[in-house]
């Protein structure tokens, strides 16, 4: 398990996409997403052509910068879409918040780990697009820039919240950010990742391995 950073700082990014393109017709949007992805998911996203995404989609370069900075920014975007439309951020917090019993609690976080897993495997584009990141490894810019946008998705404030009601119940530790945390995993995760196409693991190991690291980092043991 060498070259993976668990607390690599990252710097602050702005806003991806660009905000003009959330007004953009949603055919065309549409168009540049499925583009995009499919070049992506063929290619990778060092060998993608950004050029050449512009002419399948067919705009203008300048257009295309309108909407995106760079290739990094529409492979993130792709990315969000992708899991977005896969329910991979999807946490029940209504369920969580009825919860006052650890066991119960950490039942709950397997389920739902098993549950999310499930959903990635089932969605062959997005685990293309995942195995992209293992690829390109955890110190790459694109990787640290995923993670700063994700952080801001209304979708992770909800899973926070899962994570604050549990350290409410006692079952997450206090002691450490659960940001610096969730990057622990996230990156444990990509490395599982890797392990899983180079044939080395099976989905079950990786779900399996996945949800004993989170409970590792997580768990308060006090």
């Amino acid at each position: 398990m060498k070259n993976i950073i668990f607390d690599r700082p990252v710097e602050p990014t702005g806003r991806m996409p660009l905000a003009r393109y959330e007004s953009i017709d949603s055919s065309l949007k549409e168009r540049i997403l499925d583009v995009s992805k499919q070049e992506f998911s063929t290619h990778g996203f060092e060998a993608a052509s950004y050029n050449k995404i512009i002419q399948k989609i067919g705009i203008s370069k300048g257009s295309m910068y309108y909407y995106f900075e760079n290739k990094e920014d529409l492979f993130i975007t792709c990315f969000i879409d992708e899991a977005r439309s896969s329910s991979l951020f999807s946490p029940n917090t209504i369920l969580f918040s009825q919860i006052d019993d650890i066991e119960i609690y950490w039942n709950s976080i397997k389920s739902l780990y098993q549950k999310l897993w499930s959903d990635a495997f089932r969605h062959p584009l997005l685990m293309s697009l995942i195995r992209q990141m293992t690829v390109l490894g955890t110190e790459h810019q694109i990787v640290g820039k995923l993670y700063a946008e994700c952080e801001g998705l209304s979708e992770y404030g909800e899973f926070m919240d899962i994570l604050e009601h549990g350290i409410k119940i006692g079952a997450i530790r206090n002691d450490t950010s659960l940001d610096v945390l969730n990057r622990m995993s996230n990156e444990f995760e990509l490395w599982l990742l890797q392990e899983l196409q180079e044939r080395r693991l099976s989905e079950q190991q990786v779900v399996e391995r996945s949800f004993q690291m989170f409970v590792q980092l997580f768990e308060n043991k006090r």
